[in-house]
């Protein structure tokens, strides 16, 4: 079986689920001055670190009984190698709020961040102890076909916002289910509460995406503080580099253990046509729009290499694409598939500049 995080190409989305990820996206845009374009993102790694103090709050009692760890919680979607399992462990924390409505229990089992980005992980199981649904059978990936009809974590982030999220079975020998989500901010998380709203748990029948029937009816709302204590480092910034014939200046670069960010500006304006919506939002733009982006965005070279040789492709990372005015802001960011000590780091490429992770 594939790793939980591969091709995320493959994975899909409701229409309820893409309209109110382009409502938020939306809304975010309207909540600053700039005209952003918010990017998708193709599933990868994330090198991001920082520790996240949970505590259960408000709606939704906290879960009896011995809270798993975060090491343990997040093995099956980070690793669970033993460095793995220690990374995790300082950068993530167990929650254990929860709610039941329609006979089902929806509990936030640990939740890891830094930054600007955090994974939640949640437990869904009928009290009865029966299965969620019949025959569920995950795809070539480990995903299972199901959905809600509007899933919300308001963390209290005023700007843009980009991530994936995904059903899988941690344990086939029990009658619960878990449900991961993966988000990346383009500015700084602040400390303070999530707000958890789930609505409506659906299953696509037989797996055709076009066949959903619900299996739990109802909202399900709980809350839990949470705070991140930065475990990333930034890297030298401010060098000039070239990419796809264009000059380019490096404004930021941070690396963490879950995740990573790079901010940049192209020394070219982005020319809008005309004819550009609000669909842009999720990078349904029109062929010169698309083109404008592949060369400025989507197409920049970024790979991670590590000191065993290996490299991480991260150019398909998702983010946002800025005009401002004869020059255009670009940020590319992601959590990774795996967790990463940055000792492990060697150098960080972004187009023909190479710089060096001292650790």
């Amino acid at each position: 079986m594939k790793s939980y995080h591969q091709s995320m190409k493959d994975l899909h989305f409701t229409e309820e689920e893409k309209s109110v990820m382009v409502e938020h996206l939306m809304e975010a845009a309207q909540a600053t001055n700039n005209k952003k374009r918010v990017l998708p993102i193709r599933r990868l790694t994330a090198v991001g670190a920082a520790a996240a103090l949970v505590l259960a709050l408000g709606a939704g009692a906290a879960a009896t009984g011995v809270l798993k760890s975060a090491g343990e919680v997040f093995a099956d979607v980070f690793g669970g190698a033993p460095a793995q399992t220690e990374i995790l462990d300082q950068i993530g924390y167990p929650v254990g709020a929860e709610d039941t409505v329609d006979g089902v229990t929806i509990t936030a089992d640990a939740i890891l961040g830094d930054t600007y980005s955090y994974a939640i992980v949640y437990t869904i199981a009928r009290e009865d102890g029966t299965p969620l649904a019949d025959g569920l059978t995950p795809n070539e990936n480990g995903y299972l076909p199901l959905t809600f009809e509007q899933s919300d974590v308001d963390v209290g982030h005023m700007g843009g916002m980009h991530g994936s999220s995904y059903f899988y079975d941690a344990d086939p020998a029990d009658n619960a289910i878990q449900y991961v989500e993966l988000r990346t901010a383009d500015s700084p998380l602040e400390p303070g509460t999530a707000k958890v709203s789930l609505k409506n748990l659906g299953v696509f029948v037989d797996g055709d995406y076009s066949n959903k029937q619900t299996i739990a009816s109802g909202k399900w709302s709980f809350r839990f503080q949470f705070a991140f204590e930065n475990c990333g480092i930034q890297l030298p910034a401010g060098q000039t580099f070239h990419m796809n014939g264009m000059e380019a200046t490096l404004d930021q670069v941070e690396l963490s253990p879950l995740s990573f960010l790079v901010e940049y500006t192209v020394h070219a304006p982005l020319q809008e046509s005309t004819s550009a919506t609000g669909n842009e939002l999720g990078g349904a733009t029109n062929a010169e729009d698309q083109s404008q982006i592949d060369r400025i965005f989507r197409n920049l070279p970024l790979t991670l290499s590590m000191k065993d040789g290996t490299t991480l492709d991260l150019s398909g990372a998702g983010g946002s694409v800025t005009p401002q005015g004869e020059e255009t802001v670009c940020q590319k960011s992601a959590i990774f598939d795996a967790i990463h000590s940055l000792d492990e780091v060697e150098s960080i490429t972004i187009g023909d500049l190479t710089i060096p992770v001292a650790q």
